[in-house]
């Protein structure tokens, strides 16, 4: 496991379930006494001892003719009214949580919130002298005076610790709707939660991690989990026993949670090179798979054509440490010299875009394979048709109204065919010419009425009259190539390295 820092860089929320192990208490013989320790499994009598570091004699609730003693919830009140009456939280003590705050505050914690149990009179006292309500409040005494630039919120809802539903309801409505109404970027950065919820009662603590794990797609949400010292408690030299304080914690993205069953559609994703639905399930994965993240959203852009945006972001990740923490120095070097070439090349740039042919294909979208494919013609005939000057040579003529552009003048993809068809010297009976204009006729016959196109009408291009021979194959690859040579045919590839593996 790496260290908290390394796995989240800012905390801005922090809620922490009070259950009785988290508290302590200083006494004068200097041992730590904690608010749940009352000499049940093998734990030392501390509760009892508490009482008499007050001088009061311990009492006990009665109820239906049987008796329960005094708990953490008597005990608490009379320390906190204690510390209250003194203005002095300082001998309280943080068992569980001191490491996850004093960790949260070095990475910009904001705001903690504290759920304590208040159960309603309908549950028997044998349960509610544990209730926490007075440990939280014992606990934010004790924040606020070493951090009191942190805002400390506590929420003890009157409900039974075993309520699953109510329980989920306060979640839902109250305690998660506040930690992220907390929170006013001021940049674009993302909310990070963090949940404490060990050594509260078990139906508080499964419903807190399932709500925050719901958040997951709404935020970054961190179990900070505190490990365990490996005694509870140690035997001072005057013999007696005091409490210890958790000595780490680990911080568990929740988003882990989902990894196993999230891979493959991660996966599925990227090779149909639909990169905003990855980037969507690689959002909450970010702490084992952020390079990959980032270049999800970086693909996204290229997918939906803005090229100039794209340039300056993968420029950017190609310079990034976390590419180089994971890649070798010698492949980023040569993405670097492909993203150079095509930052500098309008031709190569458009050979590009013929990576975004293939990617409806993958998906069975051949009406958007079929328009990309004839946008990526047409933009490479025109990067012919103004590097080599067509318009001054007589290949494409503009209309009389038009001539005074020259070279600035715009063709259609039928002009640009034309003057392809000139500047190569051939007659309109040649077959690669004919398949350009069924191309042309197909492209704005689609636009035109708004309709599709099938993988087999698409194939028909070639073959109908028996124009071209070909492969009668429902493998999309098989049409993907036809395509790739079409455009081969009117330009070249540039002989470079390919920035997209295809």
């Amino acid at each position: 496991m790496k260290t908290p820092q390394s796995q989240s860089t800012r905390v801005d929320t922090l809620i922490i379930t009070v259950g009785t192990r988290q508290v302590g208490w200083r006494c004068n013989d200097g041992a730590i006494r904690s608010f749940g320790a009352d000499a049940n499994i093998s734990y030392p009598p501390h509760v009892a001892e508490l009482y008499q570091e007050l001088g009061i004699e311990r009492g006990a609730y009665l109820e239906n003719g049987k008796t329960y003693p005094w708990s953490a919830r008597d005990l608490g009140q009379r320390y906190y009214n204690w510390c209250v009456e003194r203005n002095d939280f300082s001998l309280v003590e943080l068992l569980l949580d001191q490491n996850v705050i004093e960790s949260g505050v070095k990475q910009g914690l904001k705001h903690i919130i504290l759920w304590g149990t208040d159960q309603p009179e309908t549950v028997s006292w044998f349960y509610r002298r544990l209730d926490t309500l007075w440990l939280a409040q014992l606990m934010a005494g004790k924040i606020r005076a070493i951090w009191s630039d942190i805002r400390v919120d506590i929420h003890t809802p009157v409900i039974a610790a075993n309520d699953s539903d109510a329980i989920r309801k306060e979640l839902e409505l109250l305690i998660l709707h506040e930690a992220l109404n907390a929170f006013s970027p001021s940049t674009e950065e993302e909310f990070v939660l963090w949940i404490q919820n060990k050594g509260c009662a078990p139906s508080i603590a499964s419903g807190v991690e399932i709500c925050a794990a719901a958040l997951v797609r709404q935020c970054q949400v961190f179990n900070a989990m505190p490990e365990e010292p490996d005694s509870f408690f140690d035997t001072l030299p005057n013999g007696t026993r005091t409490a210890c304080h958790s000595p780490r914690f680990k911080l568990i993205p929740m988003g882990e949670y989902f990894l196993p069953l999230e891979r493959m559609r991660i996966i599925s994703a990227w090779e149909r090179g639909d990169f905003s639905e990855a980037q969507l399930w690689l959002k909450v994965h970010q702490s084992r798979y952020k390079i990959l993240y980032k270049l999800a959203g970086i693909l996204a852009l290229y997918t939906h054509w803005e090229t100039d945006k794209f340039l300056q972001r993968i420029g950017d990740w190609l310079r990034s440490n976390d590419l180089a923490a994971v890649a070798d120095t010698e492949q980023i070097g040569v993405w670097k010299d492909q993203w150079q070439q095509m930052k500098a090349s309008r031709l190569i740039q458009a050979w590009e875009s013929s990576f975004l042919i293939k990617l409806p294909l993958l998906r069975q979208n051949y009406t958007a394979a079929f328009v990309q494919f004839a946008q990526t013609l047409e933009r490479l005939l025109y990067i012919q048709c103004q590097n080599n000057d067509w318009v001054s040579q007589g290949f494409v003529t503009p209309p009389p109204h038009l001539t005074y552009l020259g070279k600035d003048y715009l063709p259609g993809l039928g002009g640009l065919i034309e003057g392809w068809r000139k500047s190569q010297g051939i007659t309109i009976n040649n077959k690669e010419y004919q398949l350009l204009d069924r191309i042309r006729n197909q492209r704005n016959g689609m636009i035109h009425s708004a309709q599709p196109i099938s993988l087999g009408q698409i194939r028909s291009l070639w073959s109908d009259g028996g124009l071209f021979a070909v492969k009668h194959s429902d493998d999309p690859e098989v049409v993907n190539q036809l395509m790739l040579e079409v455009l081969n045919q009117v330009s070249s590839a540039p002989d470079r390295g390919n920035l997209f593996v295809r």
